[in-house]
């Protein structure tokens, strides 16, 4: 392993040996990727963006996965439209949740709340402070350009405004379904497990190619309809890595997680810390299903 420059945030890097034309890069800002097939620098001049590509990846880092990134993926995540601003700070509020009273704040800050810069930071920072939601300090001496503030502790409305956060969308009566397309699990979830949704008052939704409109990305409808459900169902058989983002996504934006998987399949990456029902067949998921979900209620 050699030390090189991260060419995304541009900090000192470890790359493991280079295979062709394949680059594995652990960077302590960014995350650990992988880049294949072509050369940030030659590629991309304007790093404006660029904040966008770390903290994608950092997201990733979050459920065990190492993003692989091609030049198509690459030009996709820095053309993504940027986070609203309510949802940098509700991603700030509940990372500073998580920490110790009396701690500096760091980078860490920045690409865990896709935050472009510090600029960004300082009007966040104030926005909670207005709020009375939190107490900082904000300036110590020192002789570099920024020094990041002090974090001593969440107020009462502070600590209101995080509970409030961990019940979205409360009264939506969706529940978004997420698996592994294949023949064998197709007509489980289009029948069983839809049953068991609409049984409890709730309404199926799913996302895939036939229900995504031809000029609509279906990642964005994938994301819009997580963010409008009252739960996710989440099934591990036959894993796909896409089903692991489509929980971790729910789970950043404090949406509950039903975690399944037929029995005597492995899973990719490891979620053995979170409660799965595991099913041996249509009938047994689908009753299964139904009372998580009376729980969840």
């Amino acid at each position: 392993m050699s030390n090189v420059l991260c060419k995304i945030c541009n900090q000192e890097a470890e790359q493991y040996p280079r295979m062709a034309d394949r680059e594995d890069i652990n960077c302590p800002y960014c995350g650990k990727y992988t880049v294949t097939g072509f050369d940030i620098d030659s590629c991309f001049q304007d790093k404006s963006n660029f904040y966008k590509v770390s903290s994608w990846i950092r997201e990733r880092n979050e459920f065990n996965l190492r993003p692989e990134i091609d030049f198509s993926k690459f030009e996709q995540i820095l053309n993504m439209k940027d986070k609203k601003i309510k949802e940098k700070f509700d991603l700030m509020m509940n990372y500073l949740s998580n920490l110790k009273e009396q701690s500096w704040l760091n980078d860490s800050i920045l690409v865990k709340c896709w935050m472009k810069n510090t600029i960004e930071l300082d009007l966040l920072i104030n926005k909670a402070l207005d709020e009375n939601l939190l107490d900082v300090q904000l300036s110590r001496l020192s002789l570099r350009e920024y020094e990041y503030p002090l974090f001593k502790n969440l107020k009462f409305e502070g600590l209101e405004y995080i509970e409030n956060l961990e019940e979205p969308n409360k009264n939506s009566k969706n529940i978004f379904i997420a698996f592994n397309f294949t023949d064998e699990l197709i007509p489980i979830f289009s029948n069983q497990v839809k049953e068991a949704v609409e049984e409890t008052g709730f309404t199926y939704t799913i996302v895939n190619q036939e229900t995504t409109p031809h000029d609509q990305k279906i990642t964005d409808e994938i994301v819009a309809k997580i963010k409008s459900s009252r739960m996710i169902i989440a099934d591990f058989t036959n894993s796909s890595t896409n089903v692991y983002f489509e929980a971790g996504f729910a789970m950043g934006m404090r949406t509950p997680v039903i975690w399944t998987c037929k029995e005597g399949h492995e899973f990719s990456f490891d979620t053995g810390q979170f409660p799965h029902i595991t099913w041996k067949d249509a009938d047994d998921l689908k009753k299964q299903l139904v009372n998580r979900i009376q729980a969840i209620m």
